[in-house]
Formats: structure tokens, sequence, C-alpha cells
């Protein structure tokens, strides 16, 4: 679809979506530097990520969108420094704990010279960042919305998603003119899920609105959400804040309908609308507001990933934000590396990002692709939209005001 004017909503039909099946991409291994370095040809990414247990889902996603990017940028020939490069991506399972995650990037960096480790955890990504600036060197990129990660000063940083303190106003924006004044509570209990609820929450009084009891879930452990819902809607709320991976996320709100609820919802980021209308009937989703659809997105190169997406994981499968946003940024490392002549020195790499960005071909460019790098290392899209999908299950695009990364 297109893209409408900032200061105006048009609604969309909203595709059918369909069931699930769990997707696991194989990763390759090994390799080296080249470039400056003189190696041999190839060079590692690395991904250390939840490929198992509660977050498995969340993590290939992630890991189905390095991949992708990996196979096209291979198909499309790398040279670096006058050298052909073939970008290998090697894979491990931190199940979400962020001491696994930092010994995985530290044996990724040291034992299969990655220059570059993707990490898709706020919490894992901070332990990281104690190590990737010292003894061993290593950039890292960063998928989450936390702005800590770039408020932390790690000039090997590279965060991809928008910071998602800029969610909380339109949110609740939408959240009162769709629903009301009082706000239930029940996001997941990780931090990032906490650090969501206090956004929401300042900016939800800040709207004079009302607030009922913090009834935060912890969504990799909780299966039966009849009790937590029940407590929330004994409160009478027009509006719910729900989020945490899209499986629990979509339950919850089926619970809420079933139990009666007729108000809005406010989505997280981490939880899809689309991905969730595999896991619950569409209806149960409408009267939200969440992140906007991968397939919602007019970028020069959404058509064609959407299309190869369904090529390699299958129609029924949704692609997500967590794989469009990994696999525009490998492109991004990938010019990166061209740009700076080496794919070995992590400090060039990441100092050559700017020019990059520019330079990085069209079909690569499929979720709102960024046209710039701040200082602090957030890549930046000027024209961040979320969505509101209404009763009729149609999407309108909200244009959103981005907030500082400044503490």
């Amino acid at each position: 679809m297109t893209s409408i004017p900032r200061r105006a909503s048009r609604p969309v039909l909203a595709a059918a979506v369909i069931s699930t099946f769990a997707l696991t991409l194989g990763a390759c291994g090994g390799g080296g530097g080249s470039g400056d370095s003189g190696g041999d040809g190839s060079v590692v990414i690395g991904y250390t990520g939840p490929l198992s247990g509660g977050g498995a889902a969340y993590g290939e996603n992630v890991q189905t969108g390095l991949q992708m990017a990996v196979d096209d940028l291979n198909k499309d020939g790398l040279e670096v420094d006058g050298k052909k490069v073939t970008i290998e991506l090697k894979s491990l399972d931190d199940k979400y704990a962020p001491s696994t995650a930092a010994s995985n990037a530290q044996r990724l960096a040291d034992q299969d010279k990655a220059p570059v480790v993707v990490s898709p955890n706020a919490g894992a990504i901070k332990a990281i960042q104690q190590i990737n600036n010292g003894r061993s060197k290593f950039m890292i990129s960063a998928y989450t919305s936390d702005p800590a990660i770039v408020q932390s000063d790690n000039p090997l940083t590279m965060m991809i998603p928008p910071n998602f303190e800029s969610y909380a106003k339109p949110f609740t924006e939408q959240g009162m003119k769709n629903g009301g004044k009082k706000l239930a509570l029940l996001g997941t209990q990780s931090e990032y899920g906490q650090q969501w609820t206090k956004a929401i929450t300042d900016e939800w009084k800040k709207a004079d609105g009302k607030i009922g009891a913090d009834n935060s879930i912890d969504y990799a452990t909780v299966s039966d959400f009849a009790g937590p819902v029940s407590k929330a809607l004994s409160e009478k709320p027009d509006s719910i804040f729900v989020g945490g991976p899209s499986q629990p996320t979509a339950l919850i709100m089926e619970e809420a309908k079933k139990q009666g609820f007729k108000g809005s919802f406010l989505v997280m980021d981490q939880a899809k609308l689309d991905e969730m209308a595999t896991v619950t009937k569409p209806k149960n989703l409408t009267n939200s507001v969440g992140v906007l659809p991968v397939k919602e997105y007019d970028d020069p190169g959404t058509k064609g990933f959407l299309k190869k997406f369904a090529e390699v994981a299958g129609e029924k499968k949704v692609a997500t934000s967590e794989t469009a946003l990994n696999y525009q940024s490998i492109a991004i490392i990938a010019k990166a590396m061209e740009v700076a002549g080496t794919t070995s020195d992590p400090e060039k790499i990441r100092a050559a990002v700017p020019d990059a960005l520019s330079k990085v071909d069209d079909k690569y460019k499929v979720n709102g692709f960024p046209t710039k790098i701040t200082d602090q290392g957030h890549l930046m899209n000027p024209d961040l939209e979320v969505t509101y999908l209404d009763k009729d299950e149609k999407y309108t695009k909200v244009p959103v005001e981005q907030v500082s990364d400044a503490k």
C-alpha cells in the first residue's frame, strides 16, 4: 500500500491471517576475516538469541531475517578491499539468558573472528556491552527498542528498532480515543516489559487518565490467563495494556474478549498484530493500537522481501519486523564493510555506517529503512508510524513523533 500523509490516516483492509508452524533455520559456521586482514575470503556474522524454550519463535524470526540477508548478499556478490567475500551466519542459542548471551558473543568474536554479533534481547545486549570494547572488540547489532542500549555510550553498538518510548504518546491517544480514561496493566514481567509499563503509565497519567493495579504476568511461564485477566477486568478498565511475545499476548486478548471486555488494547512492540492473528481469531484483536505490520510498508523492497520470505518460510508464516529489520540491518553492515574496506575491524565498520546507509540497494529496504544513524548509534527512520486495528479488521496508520534517546 502507499504511504499516507503524516497528518492523515487512511484505513486499509487487513489481510486474512492463518495458522502458524514452527520454523527453524540452520546457520553456517566457521570462517575468518578478510579485507585488510588478508583473510580467506569469508567473514562470520555472529548471532546469539533464544532458539529454544519460551522465546524460540521470537529468536527464530530474527534468525530467519539474518539468514535471508546473508543468502541474498552472497548471491549478489560482496567485494571488500578488492576481494570477493562470502558471509557466513553462525548462530548460538542463549535461551534468553544474558550471561549465556555474553559467553556466546565472546566465543563468536574470539573463536570465529566475528566482527559483528547480533542480539535481540535488551538484557543480553547490556551484558555483551561489558565485553565488546575491551580485550575483544566487536560491533553489536542490537535488536531492541530499549533506549538504555544507546545511552550506555558504547561506541561499537548499532541499535536497530525505534525507541519504544516514542510509542507511549500515540498509544495513549488512540487508547483514550477508542476506549476511555481507565487503563489496566497486563504487560509482561520482564525488565523490558516493566520499562514499557512505566512509560505507558507516565504518559497515561499525563493525559489525566486513571491507572489500575499492576497485574503484570510472566508471559514465559504462565499458561492460564483467566485469573489475571479477571483480576484486571474487575477494575472495569476502558483500555488494557498488554504485550510480550505474540503467542501469549494473543491468548490474553482472547481471554479478555471472552470475559466481556469491549474496550481498547495497547499492544507493546514485541507482539505483532498480524502474527497474533495466527494464534487467535482476528476479531479478538480489534480496537487495538500496535506496531505496523511488515506487509503494510511500501518501501522499495517490501514486496520482494515478502515474496522471498514466503518461499523460505511458507505461505502460512507471517513476516514480522524482527525478520524484516534484521534483514535490512545485515545489508547495512555488509555495505559498511565495503565502504570501510575491511571485514575484520569493527571500529572501522561501525564508523562507516553513516556513509553506507545511502548506498544500500533498494531491494534491502523493506521496513521503514533508516536514513541516518545518530551519534549514539541509533538507526533512525524519520517517517515512523504505528497502526490502529478497528472493529472491521482494517489497519489505519498513525504517525509517530519520535522522542530523544537522551537519558
